[in-house]
């Protein structure tokens, strides 16, 4: 027997004999006829013609046959693809719905492009961007009769395809949560009772079909998938009635909605450790000498030392659904943020506060007389684009805000740093293409403070500041640093003399770098000088990409002893390190709580 007979015997046997018996949904007649519903219906009976060997591979091997008249492939007549056609006829409200009053403010947020694009044509978008050799991105497993999955498959975490229907599959292992970048998965005519809730992990999902099976309920960690488009469940009789009058209702994004706002709220991670480090340079590593940092009295003026924190508070303008789509729509709720903000704040007690993405209404009308109530006095310096508002919409752009314990410190001399105005101003700065169409339009700043301890009388420089956010100009990130050092040194030589080493004065430089541990940002700081590093590569800043980037201080991180923190910025597609305090302490000892979040 040839190989296509076997295929069309195969075909023949699944066609006569299908993994499941079709049961449809009992649900209440008054919303069987909704478009959502509508689509299940649909999309069920079309997934019903996939279940045969292969199925998507052949669909897309003969769609390629087939050219266009411009010579381009058809788009083929998949499951895929006809629920991408019906999507775009139904307008989402709850997801499309967004305030523009704040577009302003947000210019410098990058929005998720909702239209979805053809399957084939995103992957090869991908691979050019990020010049990934990987030629293929689907598996099609469909109509095998498989009845057990080898762990080998979790390990393709490249997928961005996988197709399991028609098979007899009655466990699907939690290890599929590896597969981060999936955006299909057809789970269809199996035998399963139930779906994994590591499937919530799987954060590039659009499509997730689980038409006929057995499955009862659906996890409410399937809240996490805030890009899923359509959830297809027609064909399990006994899934839960509640699940199925909100599809049947509002749809996908309904459902994630409701999962996502109604879950149990999860119990706050344990207080974090306060790590002391010995003179040695060592960390006490102790565990019974470990004690959380809010039941450590940082509030001493004894001594040499002083406590700081570092924190980004996420401006409310820009903590919208839209950009936060993974949230709960509670916990985006600037009332009850900002009273987890201050109990976060106030918990630690330290002696400076440094504060990014500061509204500036907010800083007046909250922040100054809530912390000046603790103890502490403030500076607040906003963005650069505020000068160019109405009044009114000025008091809504964020900046850096510093608080520092009165009759601790006292402040000597304030400066705001704007970094596009300095290079535009300063003939040292050659102005070229990249300088005016890449650097010019970003408006971030620094808030610099000389201050001087009271109880040592030492004087320090304390700088605050907030990068430009986009990965995609990385090179600017690192002009913004080079530009800053280059301003700390003039302040720091006009309190010491004009040759004096710099490293005589404390340095203190914290803030959201937006840049992790392999950036040109970090390696600038951490070795005083960045030359052809890849973040800025075919870019020209004139003699500080021809010769580096570079500076005299000898900084070290805050937390050089311990090696960064696992993360400082947590979300479902960007979990890493991109907020710092780096030090320059040859004079004076300084306790540091540097919770950068």
């Amino acid at each position: 027997m040839t190989q296509l007979q076997q295929v069309q015997q195969l075909q023949n046997q699944i066609l006569q004999n299908p993994p499941n018996q079709h049961s449809s949904i009992p649900i209440d007649p008054n919303i069987a006829s909704s478009i959502h519903w509508k689509h299940q219906q649909k999309l069920a009976q079309i997934s019903r013609g996939s279940n045969l060997p292969n199925f998507y591979a052949r669909q897309a091997a003969s769609s390629s046959r087939k050219p266009k008249a411009d010579g381009s492939p058809t788009q083929g007549n998949t499951l895929i693809d006809i629920t991408k056609n019906l999507l775009a006829n139904v307008q989402d409200k709850p997801h499309f719905q967004d305030s523009q009053q704040n577009e302003g403010l947000m210019q410098h947020k990058k929005v998720t492009n909702d239209i979805s694009l053809d399957e084939e044509a995103e992957d090869q978008r991908i691979r050019i961007k990020e010049n990934n050799t990987q030629l293929w991105t689907g598996l099609d497993l469909s109509g095998q009769l498989i009845m057990t999955l080898s762990s080998k498959l979790f390990s393709y975490n490249f997928l961005r395809r996988l197709y399991l229907n028609g098979n007899n599959l009655k466990v699907i292992p939690p290890q599929i949560s590896s597969l981060k970048t999936l955006r299909v998965l057809d789970l269809s005519s199996n035998n399963l009772t139930e779906l994994p809730k590591e499937i919530g992990m799987l954060y590039n999902l659009k499509y997730l079909y689980v038409f006929d099976n057995n499955i009862s309920d659906i996890s409410y960690d399937f809240g996490n998938l805030y890009q899923l488009d359509f959830l297809g469940i027609e064909g399990n009789p006994n899934m839960n009635e509640e699940i199925v009058q909100i599809i049947a209702k509002k749809g996908t994004r309904g459902l994630i909605i409701h999962l996502r706002d109604d879950a149990p709220r999860l119990e706050p991670p344990e207080p974090r450790k306060w790590i002391k480090i010995g003179e040695d340079g060592e960390p006490m590593m102790n565990e019974t000498d470990l004690k959380p940092a809010v039941e450590t009295d940082l509030s001493s003026k004894d001594g040499g030392s002083f406590t700081l924190m570092s924190y980004n508070t996420l401006c409310q303008h820009y903590a919208t659904p839209k950009m936060y789509r993974y949230t709960p729509s509670w916990a985006l709720n600037w009332d009850y943020r900002r009273q987890k903000l201050t109990e976060e704040i106030l918990s630690y007690k330290t002696n400076i506060i440094c504060l990014q993405e500061v509204e500036t209404r907010t800083y007046e009308e909250y922040w100054v007389p809530l912390m000046e109530s603790n103890g502490y006095k403030g500076v607040f310096h906003c963005k650069g684009r505020s000068k160019t508002m109405s009044e009114k919409n000025a008091k809504k752009v964020d900046g850096c805000a510093t608080f520092y314990k009165s009759g601790m410190f006292e402040l000597l001399e304030k400066r705001i740093l704007e970094y596009g105005t300095l290079v535009m101003s300063q003939d040292k700065f050659k102005k070229t293409d990249d300088v005016f169409n890449r650097f010019m339009n970003k408006d971030n700043i620094a808030s610099v403070l000389i201050l001087q301890h009271v109880p040592s009388g030492n004087k320090f420089v304390l700088a605050n500041t907030h990068l430009h956010w986009d990965p995609e100009f990385n090179d600017v990130k690192t002009m913004q640093v080079e530009v800053l050092l280059e301003e700390l040194q003039v302040i720091m030589k006009k309190h010491i003399g004009p040759r004096e080493d710099v490293n005589k004065v404390p340095l203190i430089i914290c803030g959201d770098f937006n840049s992790q541990i392999d950036s040109a940002v970090y390696q600038l700081f951490s070795q005083g000088k960045c030359k052809e590093h890849v973040d800025f590569n075919g870019r020209d800043y004139g003699k500080y990409t021809s010769e580096g980037f570079m500076h005299p201080f000898h900084l070290k991180s805050a937390y050089d002893a311990i090696n960064e923190l696992p993360f400082t910025n947590f979300t479902p597609t960007f979990t890493e390190v991109i907020e710092y305090i780096w030090l320059l302490v040859s004079l004076m000892p300084i306790l540091l709580l540097t919770i950068c979040l």
